[in-house]
């Protein structure tokens, strides 16, 4: 855990943030291992709060990625959107496309913690690169966006 607090310190800490703010992001580091390369990403812990599913942003840094899914969780605690798949919608200056991540609960691991596997869905907010193209368009690259739901048809 970081900066050596307990599973149960550090949830309780993401639990105050929900309460505080409405919603808690989780960003994950990069990592390298012998399964290979696992790429950033960062989510939202609180919506389910709001009836909503929580939010994944995959290949920005931490930056940018809390300013779209900050900009995002204040659309939908506001009533203003909802995060469902198949949503195209801007936010912090990102073109997004949303899509259903299935087995959430096997990498959200917060979320996990504070509301239990299988009691909570997510949607990943897939962002359109400089050429206006989303991963699974023209030139196919999920390198530097990993997708971690099925494909829109």
């Amino acid at each position: 855990m970081c900066e050596g607090s307990s599973i149960y310190e550090y949830i309780g800490e993401v639990e105050s943030a929900i309460d505080r703010f409405g919603w808690a992001l989780q960003y994950v580091e990069s990592e390298v291992d012998r399964d290979g390369i696992h790429p950033a990403f960062c989510y939202t812990v609180g919506l389910t709060g709001y009836g909503s599913p929580e939010i994944v942003v995959t290949g920005r840094d931490p930056n940018e990625s809390s300013r779209i899914l900050n900009a995002l969780g204040a659309s939908v605690a506001s009533g203003t959107l909802e995060a469902e798949a198949g949503l195209a919608c801007w936010a912090a200056g990102f073109e997004l496309f949303t899509i259903d991540v299935p087995d959430c609960a096997e990498i959200l691991h917060a979320a996990s913690d504070v509301y239990g596997k299988g009691c909570f869905s997510a949607v990943q907010a897939v962002w359109k690169d400089v050429e206006g193209s989303l991963p699974w368009e023209g030139m196919p690259s999920t390198v530097v966006q990993p997708v971690l739901g099925p494909l829109p048809s």
